[in-house]
């Protein structure tokens, strides 16, 4: 009760703090906006940025915000030559950081992530906490819980663009603010997913569409136990070797793509029977067969060309979906997995055909996926058009955009 009683009132202290803030800009132009880039995976903030870049109702300016205890160098390379490829302006961050408040003055704040203490002190969301800040989760959210849905930040932002109707519900059930700073905008990559044109020369053999099916294999990182908040939920170990024979068995009739979390190398160099060789000579032979790849970098246009997925994976659950093809989700244990889902979770995770052994991947690799029995397409398509479309039929960053517009009566 005193942690409810004590952090209530402080949320409700904010939000009174934002309705002075909201009140001062009423009618004002531009409204200065920051974006905050902490890498590039993490970069979903393009289209509302392009979109604000152009209307002059604002003013946007991106800035390179380094991670506490991560290769600073390795997050923001990547994004000078992303911003600098499309001659996009930003503020560096070359060793000393800059007085946000004095020398950009923000109105609105957008964060990649909503972990205190995550971004070096003078760039973290608790000294902004009464500006207006913007959050879009930067993966499609599945699990429940305080993690998920209530955090000090996401009781103290001013907006949380949440992916669908049920995500709203969730935040209202968990956060201590009752969801009242979320709105529902749609997933930050379903803008990029539902662009028509997908390029199928990810595959190494595109010439191949139609003597082989595209299958991607998208293994979980958590193979240790040791020192892991979570069960390990990876069938990696298990998998391994079946699934090189699979390619091996089929290779006239199926590429696979394998897709590991980037996380899994890190684990499996730590992992008593494999270590750094043999974990680096297993990857290899993904790159050697003339019908599979190693794959892992983006993923939107890999999945979108595919013919169907196996994974044991979190976002990717609902992610896949996009591509409206047949999906089978690995687990021993589907109950753990289950009972640690928000109502959105169990759905998604309802739309996969559900594999345990080699005999059911066997069986979806040969009926569903090569012989085309595919009973489950009908309850996909209808997840597909009630939770993953963004809502008035918009994109997701118009969106997010007209809900700022309205909200400060530009």
């Amino acid at each position: 009760m005193h942690y409810v009683w004590l952090h209530g009132w402080k949320y409700r202290a904010v939000a009174r703090q934002h309705r002075r803030k909201v009140k001062e800009l009423s009618g004002k132009q531009p409204v200065r906006v920051v974006f905050m880039a902490i890498d590039l995976a993490l970069w979903k903030y393009q289209e509302i940025y392009d979109l604000m870049a152009s209307d002059k109702r604002f003013a946007p300016t991106i800035l390179l915000s380094p991670c506490m205890g991560r290769d600073f160098e390795n997050d923001l390379a990547p994004l000078r030559r992303f911003f600098k490829a499309k001659n996009i302006p930003y503020v560096d961050y070359t060793g000393t950081p800059i007085d946000i408040r004095k020398e950009l003055n923000p109105d609105i704040i957008f964060y990649t992530q909503p972990y205190e203490h995550l971004l070096i002190d003078q760039y973290d969301c608790t000294h902004f906490y009464d500006l207006l800040l913007c959050y879009l989760p930067y993966a499609y959210w599945t699990s429940t819980g305080k993690l998920s849905y209530d955090l000090h930040f996401h009781n103290q932002a001013w907006r949380l663009y949440y992916s669908s109707k049920l995500h709203l519900e969730e935040a209202k059930k968990v956060s201590t603010n009752h969801g009242r700073n979320v709105r529902v905008a749609g997933y930050a990559k379903a803008d990029d997913f539902l662009k028509k044109n997908h390029q199928e020369t990810v595959w190494k053999t595109p010439e191949d569409r139609r003597r082989r099916k595209r299958i991607i294999w998208a293994p979980h990182f958590s193979i240790i136990a040791e020192n892991s908040a979570f069960p390990p939920r990876s069938n990696f170990l298990w998998m391994a070797s079946l699934m090189l024979d699979m390619a091996r068995e089929y290779a006239d009739r199926i590429q696979i793509a394998f897709k590991p979390h980037p996380a899994l190398l890190t684990q499996l160099y730590q992992h008593k029977d494999w270590g750094k060789q043999k974990a680096d000579e297993y990857y290899a032979q993904w790159q050697q067969m003339d019908n599979t790849q190693l794959e892992t970098g983006e993923y939107i246009n890999l999945f979108m060309t595919s013919d169907a997925m196996i994974h044991d994976s979190g976002s990717f659950a609902a992610e896949y979906h996009y591509s409206r093809k047949p999906v089978m989700f690995i687990s021993k244990d589907m109950d753990s997995i289950l009972s640690t889902q928000s109502e959105f979770g169990r759905k998604a995770y309802g739309m996969h055909y559900l594999g345990k052994d080699e005999a059911d991947i066997r069986h979806f690799i040969e009926d569903v996926v090569l012989q085309g029995h595919d009973p489950m397409r009908p309850q996909r398509e209808q997840f597909f058009k009630d939770y993953l479309l963004p809502p008035n039929e918009k994109s997701v960053a118009q969106n997010v955009v007209d809900d700022i517009v309205e909200s400060l009566h530009l």
